[in-house]
C-alpha cells in the first residue's frame, strides 16, 4: 500500500483535525452543523488510523489489517452522518428527527460486515485484497455503496442549491462540493469495480493501483472536505474575538456601574454561565450597563463646570462615575434624568458603542473623583458650613 511521505500528510492531516476541533468548539449551535461536526470527527479519526505508528500498535496487537478495516468503517460513518446532514438541507430538521441515529447504526451494522467478511484473511496475516474472491468483492460493495449513495446525494442537493445561491463566496462553495462529490462518485466507483474485477480475475493495473493508493485519496478527500467546513469556524472565531476585545474593553465600566446598581445583574447557574458564547456573554454585559444607566439616570447631574466643554464620551462618562458615587454613598435620586435625551442619539446602545465610551472611562473616574473630592451638593457632597471663629 502506497503511504505518502510525512511532508504531504502531516500538513493535510493538521488542516483535517484543526477544522474539526474549531468546529466542536465554535461552530455547534444548529443540527445540521453538529452532523457536520460529527462526519468531520470520523473522517479525521480515518486518517489518524492510517498512520504508520498506529497501524503498527493495532494490528500488532488486534490483527493484520484491522485498522485498514476501522478506517474504511470510519468513512462508512462519515457517510452515514453526511446523509442525515443532508436530510436536514433538503427536509428541515423537524422531518426525520432520529435519522442520524439510524443512519449510523446501519453504517455500524455494515462495519461489522466488513470485518467478518476480512476475519480469515486477517487470521492468516495477509490482506483481503491480495486473496480476492467473493469476499473481497462483497468486502468492496458494502463499504463502496453507502459512500456513494452519499455523494450522489449531496451533488443532487449542491445542483439545486446552486441556481438559486448568490453570487461569490456561497456559489464558490457550492461549486467545491459538486467537485468533491464527483470525485468521490467516481473513487467509489472504481472500488467497485475493483472488487468485482479481483472476483473473477487479478484485476488490473488500474484497479491495483488505485486500491494501493487509496490512503491518499482519503487524505485528499478529507482535507477538501475540511478546507470547505473551514470557513465558517474561522468566521466564529473572528466573532468570538472581537466579542472578547470588545467585552475586554466593557468590562471596567460594567465593574463600576454593576458595583452601584448590583440588581441589574442576571444571574444564572454556574452550568449556564460555563454554556455562554462569548457573543451571548458580551450581549448580558450590554445590557447590564443600559440597565444600570437606566437606574443611574436620576442620580446624574448637569453642571460639570469647565468639564462640559469636554468630548461627549468623556462627559457622560464623568457624569455616571459621579452618579455611582452618589447612589453607593446612599444618597437620593434628583434631577431629572439628563441622559434620556441624548443617550441614544449621542452615545447609542449598541456593544461597539458602548465600547466607545469605556474607552473614556478611566480618564473620566479620574476627572469625577476630583470633582468629589470638592463636596459641593451638586456632585453628592453636603453644603459647606461656614467655620466656626474663635475667640
Amino acid at each position: 500500500m502506497y503511504v505518502p511521505p510525512a511532508y504531504v500528510t502531516l500538513p493535510l492531516l493538521s488542516i483535517a483535525w484543526a477544522t474539526t476541533l474549531l468546529r466542536l468548539l465554535l461552530v455547534r449551535s444548529t443540527v445540521a452543523e453538529r452532523r457536520l461536526n460529527a462526519a468531520l470527527v470520523f473522517a479525521s479519526l480515518s486518517l489518524v488510523l492510517g498512520r504508520p505508528a498506529i497501524r503498527d500498535l493495532v494490528d500488532g496487537h488486534f490483527g493484520h489489517g484491522l485498522t485498514r478495516v476501522l478506517g474504511n468503517v470510519c468513512i462508512m460513518l462519515t457517510a452515514a452522518s453526511l446523509i442525515s446532514l443532508f436530510s436536514v438541507w433538503a427536509l428541515g430538521s423537524e422531518r426525520l428527527p432520529r435519522i442520524h441515529v439510524f443512519a449510523l447504526s446501519a453504517a455500524l451494522v455494515a462495519g461489522a460486515i466488513m470485518i467478518v467478511l476480512s476475519a480469515p484473511a486477517r487470521s492468516r496475516g495477509v490482506s483481503l485484497a491480495d486473496e480476492g474472491g467473493w469476499r473481497f468483492a462483497a468486502y468492496c460493495l458494502t463499504y463502496a455503496s453507502p459512500i456513494f449513495g452519499a455523494a450522489s446525494l449531496n451533488l443532487w442537493i449542491s445542483l439545486k442549491a446552486v441556481r438559486s445561491a448568490v453570487a461569490g463566496r456561497e456559489r464558490r462553495i457550492f461549486l467545491a462540493v459538486i467537485g468533491l462529490s464527483l470525485f468521490e462518485m467516481a473513487d467509489m466507483a472504481t472500488v467497485m469495480v475493483t472488487g468485482m474485477s479481483k472476483a473473477v480475475s487479478d484485476g488490473t493495473t488500474f484497479t491495483e493501483t488505485h486500491y494501493d493508493s487509496g490512503a491518499f485519496i482519503r487524505l485528499f478527500a478529507v482535507s477538501a472536505g475540511a478546507l470547505i467546513a473551514l470557513g465558517p469556524a474561522l468566521r466564529a472565531a473572528g466573532r468570538r474575538y472581537r466579542s472578547w476585545r470588545v467585552s475586554r474593553r466593557l468590562l471596567p465600566m460594567w465593574r463600576t456601574l454593576t458595583e452601584a446598581v448590583p440588581e441589574v445583574v442576571l444571574e444564572l447557574r454556574p452550568k449556564d454561565r460555563r454554556t455562554l458564547s462569548a457573543d451571548d456573554r458580551l450581549d448580558r454585559m450590554g445590557v447590564e450597563i443600559r440597565d444600570a444607566i437606566l437606574i443611574l439616570d436620576r442620580h446624574v447631574v448637569f453642571e460639570l463646570g469647565h468639564q462640559a466643554g469636554s468630548a461627549a464620551p468623556v462627559v457622560v462618562a464623568t457624569r455616571l462615575h459621579l452618579a455611582c458615587r452618589a447612589r453607593i454613598a446612599g444618597h437620593s435620586a434628583h434631577g431629572t434624568g439628563v441622559l434620556a435625551h441624548s443617550w441614544s442619539s449621542d452615545i447609542g446602545g449598541e456593544p461597539w458603542e458602548l465600547a466607545k465610551l469605556a474607552d473614556h472611562w478611566h480618564d473620566a473616574e479620574q476627572v469625577a473623583a476630583t470633582l468629589w473630592e470638592r463636596r459641593l451638593p451638586q456632585f453628592g457632597g453636603r453644603k459647606q458650613l461656614p467655620s466656626r471663629m474663635t475667640v
